[in-house]
């Protein structure tokens, strides 16, 4: 690797220019308690706030000291199953008050979360089941199934069964002596957690799975400190508004799905540092949420672009009124221009962008657009203690302002590295003027301000309405299929879903004729997640091929394009 250890950092990092540009009484640096574990956190905010609703669930509402019972409960349940610290522990859960126990609870026993899409279809549930090494699943009753055929692959020893709604368990008679019942083991374990050292600088907190920057999906070591660290990076931004705005406190619609970092860090975790309340629900649907704005007037909401083009565009949003919403700030896939200002005009508030990664916790950057303006496309500058830059992909030089290349970034949010993955961890970390900096893979420029703006990606990961998709994942599917001989998979650009999926596919000879598009996009519905099948379908004769015999995706990407340009 080119390095450039002892190589001068360019004055716009060494300066951070953009902390000029930071509001008066906008903190420049933030104080992140060095010793605190994500469970501290936690315990503190119930010792604060205890009493106070923090959670409503369907109606249902919860206080902190309602979640820390349990939490300790479950804490010692995984601890009398074995569990010990630096375990791995999975869920498999939609957002829910379960799973913030579970959570919660795993943290307390000093174990290690890694949380699964709600989303996955069995193969893909056995595929990060075995890679992280969990011995334990808490999962819901209608997702039994799925656990039940794969069990056999994985290192799984007991497996915890709820219903998220509080009903009996959907599970059948014959399969109950092979669960654990989720409500039945919290109840009869008193609220006495193990006694766990806990050094949040090295322990791994969460196994956040995600594809880097190629092939399949590894799990990204986030320790406690990393997001104890983004947490209190991004405390500030409520805290400044609210008083800009005179809010009391903060009231958020929760629908980034925790089994993503970007919901654990801006949603779970810190909200443990302040006095907020959630209305949660298990996924996104239009018609509740819709509800939950008109009756109980919420003040925030982090999502991505998709999400709220479907709620613009729903036809029961005719009859609310979004001006309540102050705070509404888009992550996870560029957000359109017009969309920014269709919101304005119907809320009269303005839209606010950040950006960050998996591998950082995920905030890196952000732009409230109270705090920071109201410069569309520019994800804002970088969060206190964080430094960024832009290099050349290749070598790792550090670039003038205004070019563009891709953005790196250096801060206490930054993972410890990929989970038993020292090469693919060696590709996206280097050295410059005695700092570590992680490479992001996407490609950006930044004003004379140090207001970044996101223009493409180098990696060839696809948005899909806020998902990370990852190409050869797919294809590796799709080479299970009998008729299969080669194929390719690319983003094509959607105006609603960010970027949509497309699969180019070589027949094998017996084949060809008799195996339509719809007969391969059925199969793929069947083998993988909603979200990551192909929408599209291509049959090719061959596939672009660079000397060496890699498939060229580019070339793909450019006949795409083509198609698109008007005659």
């Amino acid at each position: 690797m080119f390095s450039l250890k002892f190589v001068l950092l360019p004055d716009y990092v060494r300066k951070k220019i953009w902390l000029k540009h930071y509001p008066e009484g906008y903190p420049k640096e933030i104080k992140i308690p060095k010793n605190k574990s994500l469970p501290d956190i936690f315990i503190e905010a119930a010792e604060k706030w205890g009493d106070a609703v923090n959670f409503i669930f369907y109606g249902k509402e919860y206080n902190r000291n309602q979640l820390m019972d349990r939490a300790k409960r479950f804490a010692a349940a995984l601890y009398n199953l074995g569990v010990r610290k630096g375990d791995v522990v999975a869920i498999y859960l939609p957002n829910s008050f379960q799973f913030l126990v579970s959570y919660v609870g795993i943290l307390l026993a000093g174990a290690t979360v890694t949380a699964i899409s709600p989303l996955f279809v069995p193969r893909e549930v056995a595929y990060q089941l075995k890679d992280s090494g969990a011995e334990i699943l808490i999962t819901m009753d209608l997702f039994y199934n799925n656990v039940k055929q794969i069990k056999g692959e994985t290192r799984l020893k007991n497996i915890i069964v709820t219903n998220i709604m509080g009903e009996k368990l959907g599970v059948e008679k014959e399969d109950l002596d092979k669960i654990l019942n989720y409500d039945e083991l919290i109840e009869k374990t008193p609220p006495i957690p193990p006694k766990v050292k806990i050094k949040p600088k090295e322990d791994v907190a969460v196994l956040q799975y995600t594809g880097g920057t190629t092939g399949l999906p590894k799990g990204a070591m986030l320790t406690h400190y990393n997001i104890i660290a983004n947490a209190y990076q991004v405390k500030p931004i409520t805290e400044t508004l609210n008083k800009m705005l005179g809010l009391d406190k903060t009231r958020t619609i929760s629908v980034l799905p925790w089994y993503h970092i970007y919901g654990q860090t801006c949603e779970i975790a810190t909200s443990a540092l302040l006095d907020s309340i959630a209305i949660c629900f298990t996924q996104f649907d239009p018609v509740p949420i819709l509800d939950a704005i008109q009756s109980f007037k919420p003040n925030t909401l982090i999502a991505v672009p998709a999400i709220l083009i479907f709620l613009l565009n729903h036809p029961k949003s005719r009859g609310v009124d979004f001006s309540c919403l102050k705070y509404l700030n888009m992550g996870a896939a560029p957000t359109p221009v017009e969309l920014g200002k269709q919101w304005k005009a119907l809320s009269g508030n303005p839209l606010s962008e950040g950006y960050g990664l998996t591998e950082a916790s995920p905030v890196t950057h952000t732009r409230p657009a109270q705090i920071f303006g109201e410069e569309f496309g520019s994800v804002g500058p970088p969060v206190p203690n964080t430094l960024s830059g832009i290099v050349d992909p290749e070598t790792n030089e550090f670039l003038p302002l205004g070019e563009l290349g891709e953005l790196v970034v250096s801060g206490p949010q930054v993972m410890k590295g990929y989970w038993k993955r020292p090469e693919e961890t060696a590709k996206v970390f280097f050295e410059a003027g005695g700092v570590k900096w992680l490479k992001t893979g996407d490609l950006a420029r930044m004003d004379m301000k140090g207001y970044f703006y996101i223009v493409d990606r180098t990696k060839d990961i696809i948005k899909y309405k806020g998902h990370s998709v990852y190409p050869r994942e797919i294809e590796e599917v799709l080479f299970e299929n009998e008729a299969v001989m080669d194929a390719a998979v690319i983003g094509v650009p959607d105006p609603e879903a960010g970027e949509n999926i497309k699969a180019f596919i070589v027949l094998k000879p017996d084949f060809k004729g008799k195996v339509r598009e719809d007969d391969i996009s059925y199969w793929c519905r069947e083998h993988m997640a909603a979200y990551k099948y192909p929408r599209y379908i291509e049959f090719l004769d061959g596939l672009p091929k660079s000397m060496v015999g890699k498939t060229l995706r580019r070339v793909l990407r450019e006949r795409e394009t083509q198609k698109t340009k008007p005659a």
